[in-house]
C-alpha cells in the first residue's frame, strides 16, 4: 500500500480502505479505519499522491517526540558491540504533492498508541511505549503495523552492562521502506550503567529502499554528518 499513485485509485488492507476519486475540477479523498470515516475535499487537478510510513510519534496531535522500545534484558560484555532486530509500531501518512511542493492530509495507524514516562515523575520526558521481542535475524512482521529497527549496541565500558530499553527522539528518524518492510537503521552507545546516546543512521537495512518523507527535520551536532543524538541519562533498564 506504500508508493506513489496518481489521483485515481483505492487501496484496501484488512480494516483499512484509502480512496481518491475525481469530482469535477476537485478530488475528494476518503479513508475508513476500522470504522473510523475521514474526508477531505482538495482543489487540484493533477499531481502525486504519496502514502508512506512516518516517525510514529504523531497521533494523537503530537504527545511526545520520544519513542522507547522495551525488550528483554540483554548482559552485554566488556567493550563488545552486539546487533539487534527490535520491532516499532507504524504510522501512515498520505501526501499531496505537486512539483517540488507537497502537503500531508492525513496521519493515521493501525496500532492504537501507548505511553509512558522515561525517568522521574518531575524531571522525565513522556514517551511513545512500544514493547518488542529481540530478534537476533531481521524479523519479517506486517508492514503495515511494525517495522523494525536494525540496532548496534556498543559497550564502551570496562564492565558488563544490562539493556533492556532504548529510547529515541524524533529528529533524526530516518525510515525507509519496500513492499515487504519498514526499517530504521539506529546505534546506541553505552558510557555508564546510566548513561546512553541513540542515533539513527541515514541508511536502508536493505539494498534498494525508499526513503520515507520526513515530518520532523533532522538536528545535527557540529562535526557529524547524517546523526542527531539523544542522550538516554536515566538508565538503561
Amino acid at each position: 500500500m506504500y508508493g506513489k499513485f496518481g489521483y485515481e485509485f483505492c487501496v484496501e488492507k484488512d480494516d483499512l480502505k484509502v480512496c481518491f476519486s475525481k469530482d469535477d475540477d476537485f478530488l475528494r479523498y476518503h479513508r475508513n479505519l476500522g470504522g473510523t470515516v475521514v474526508e477531505r475535499i482538495i482543489a487540484s487537478e493533477s499531481g502525486t499522491v504519496i502514502i508512506n510510513p512516518v516517525e510514529p510519534l504523531n497521533l494523537p496531535d503530537e504527545v511526545t517526540r520520544f519513542l522507547e522500545i522495551r525488550f528483554e534484558p540483554i548482559e552485554i560484555e566488556p567493550e563488545a558491540t552486539r546487533r539487534i532486530y527490535v520491532t516499532f509500531p507504524i504510522e501512515i501518512a498520505v501526501f499531496l504533492m505537486k512539483n517540488d511542493a507537497y502537503r500531508c492530509i492525513d496521519i493515521f495507524s493501525r496500532v492504537p498508541p501507548k505511553y509512558s514516562l522515561y525517568g522521574p515523575t518531575d524531571t522525565g520526558v513522556i514517551t511513545r511505549y512500544h514493547w518488542s521481542e529481540v530478534f537476533l535475524r531481521r524479523p519479517e512482521p506486517d508492514p503495515s503495523l511494525y517495522g523494525v529497527v536494525e540496532l548496534d549496541l556498543m559497550n564502551s565500558t570496562k564492565n558488563w552492562v544490562e539493556v533492556s530499553r532504548v529510547v529515541f527522539e524524533n529528529f533524526g528518524m530516518k525510515i525507509y521502506y519496500d513492499n515487504d518492510l519498514v526499517s530504521m537503521s539506529a546505534g546506541m552507545k553505552i558510557y555508564t550503567q546510566k548513561l546512553a546516546y541513540t542515533a539513527f543512521e541515514d541508511k536502508p537495512i536493505i539494498s534498494g529502499m525508499q526513503k520515507s518523507i520526513e515530518l520532523y527535520y533532522s538536528r545535527k551536532l557540529a562535526g557529524v554528518d547524517k546523526l542527531a543524538y539523544y542522550a538516554m541519562d536515566e538508565g538503561l533498564v
